[in-house]
């Protein structure tokens, strides 16, 4: 990651930039910092390396080249800009007299070398964070639980309340554990397709499945959830889901997930839960858990006492 960020400072500055007098030591210690770099890697890339049987000779030979090729290149800075420290201190801006599709390129090197550093440095942060909170939702409605399963376990009804799906499709004649389904959702000009399979299929008491999508444009890989239904008296059945999902795209896709996607889910989440109750289930003040903390600890229940 260091060693990234160094390339792309000299990439973007040393083709480019001037530094006079008392700045002249910021030019050398970009320097410095690339030698000490590489004396690093000298020094632990053997005992890293050590677990895959050590350093290919042809790589060996590709370092040996390239420290000559870097030396020659320092020493080839140095002459060029040791008049540097006798001149008015100033940072200036003068492009080296090269042809500008070589000064184009230099800056398009830099730029890749910042953006596989950031990735790096983004994907070591994310190692050291625990891993993202189950999305949780509940809600409670005034109904059976025999009513509550037919419907939500309705494939052709589904995607009338679940904002999550545009289609689904049961790939087997009996749902049962072990059945298969197929889900699209409609994304402005993209459809995206998954798989989902039941792994424990318990009438009227509980739904537990896995899902996966091969569709390179789908954020989520494969993912588990269940959904749980349980009568609580007085007529009320209390309807949760919990469920999580592992996502592409490297380092990339996991802060994405963190940060907006995963976000966006559970809202998505308790929005659909809303609307089932809203359009299936109006005859009772229905109340769902997860807005608020995302964590669904208790919610209001009807009457508005306290329930859960």
């Amino acid at each position: 990651m260091a060693r990234g960020f160094i390339y792309a400072l000299q990439l973007a500055l040393v083709p480019n930039v001037q530094f006079h007098g008392a700045f002249y030591a910021v030019f050398i210690a970009l320097f410095v910092a690339d030698i000490g770099v590489a004396m690093v890697d000298v020094a632990v890339e053997p005992a890293s390396r050590r677990s895959q049987g050590g350093l290919p000779a042809g790589e060996y030979l590709m370092h040996i080249v390239l420290s000559v090729l870097v030396g020659a290149y320092l020493h080839a800075i140095a002459l060029d800009s040791m008049a540097w420290r006798h001149l008015p201190s100033a940072i200036v801006y003068a492009p080296a007299d090269v042809p500008g599709w070589l000064l184009g390129t230099l800056g398009l090197m830099g730029a890749g070398a910042a953006f596989v550093a950031v990735i790096e440095g983004l994907a070591l942060v994310e190692q050291r964070l625990p891993r993202p909170a189950p999305i949780h939702v509940r809600v409670r409605l005034r109904t059976t639980v025999e009513r509550l399963w037919e419907l939500t376990q309705d494939h052709r009804i589904h995607p009338s309340w679940d904002h999550r799906f545009s289609r689904i499709a049961m790939l087997g004649e009996v749902v049962q554990t072990g059945t298969a389904m197929r889900y699209e959702k409609d994304l402005l000009v993209a459809t995206i397709r998954g798989f989902g399979r039941y792994k424990l299929h318990r009438p009227c008491r509980q739904s537990t499945f896995e899902f996966w999508s091969e569709d390179p444009r789908s954020l989520i890989r494969r993912g588990v959830g269940l959904w749980l239904y349980r009568a609580v008296g007085g007529g009320v059945v209390e309807f949760s889901t919990s469920y999580t999902y592992e996502v592409r795209w490297g380092a990339l896709g996991r802060w994405f997930d963190r940060a907006v996607f995963r976000p966006l889910f559970q809202r998505a989440t308790e929005r659909s839960f809303r609307r089932l109750a809203e359009r299936y289930f109006p005859e009772g003040a229905s109340r769902v858990a997860g807005a608020r903390g995302r964590k669904p600890v208790h919610f209001l229940g009807y009457g508005g006492e306290p329930a859960g």
